[in-house]
């Protein structure tokens, strides 16, 4: 399918599987732009529930190139939680970070999640309050990084709990 909102049509959007060479490539995205320069080891960025979790990527059709990255938890039967969105720094502003947190959205939508929470750095919150997500609690700094980080959360849906 080809993606929305973006500048070419050889790029499209797809789920990818844990552990296959996509995945690897994507995890290759995210050490790069969120750990690398931090001195963090490659194998310490990832955790117990990726495995269970949902991977979206947009790719090139030609090179199969990894451009940008999503990933989508389940937290409770009410809440998802989107984790490591990275857009490719020489592909940002044309839209794709943006179709993978649609994507993204969609899918806990489809799963009957009230709640979608992530942990934005608090250089991006603008990003995401254009897409509804309101800041919730304090700043805090990354475990892994020390970056300063914001909980941000979006309503998806009436919840019978409130």
């Amino acid at each position: 399918m080809q993606v929305p909102g973006t500048r070419s049509p050889n790029r499209y959007i797809k789920v990818i599987e844990y552990g296959s060479s996509e995945y690897l490539q994507a995890a290759q995205l995210r050490y790069r732009l969120f750990y690398q320069n931090h001195n963090i080891p490659f194998e310490s960025i990832f955790d117990e529930q990726e495995q269970q979790d949902l991977h979206v990527v947009i790719i090139t059709s030609q090179e199969h190139r990894i451009l940008a990255y999503g990933r989508l938890a389940q937290n409770s039967s009410n809440e998802c939680q989107i984790y490591q969105l990275v857009v490719e720094p020489e592909f940002q502003g044309q839209r794709l970070g943006s179709s993978i947190l649609k994507a993204l959205a969609e899918v806990a939508l489809q799963r009957g999640t009230a709640l979608l929470v992530l942990n934005a750095r608090v250089t991006q919150t603008g990003f995401y309050q254009k897409f509804g997500f309101e800041p919730v609690g304090e700043v805090f700094a990354s475990s892994m990084t020390g970056v300063p980080h914001i909980k941000m959360q979006k309503k998806l849906m009436y919840s019978p709990n409130e």
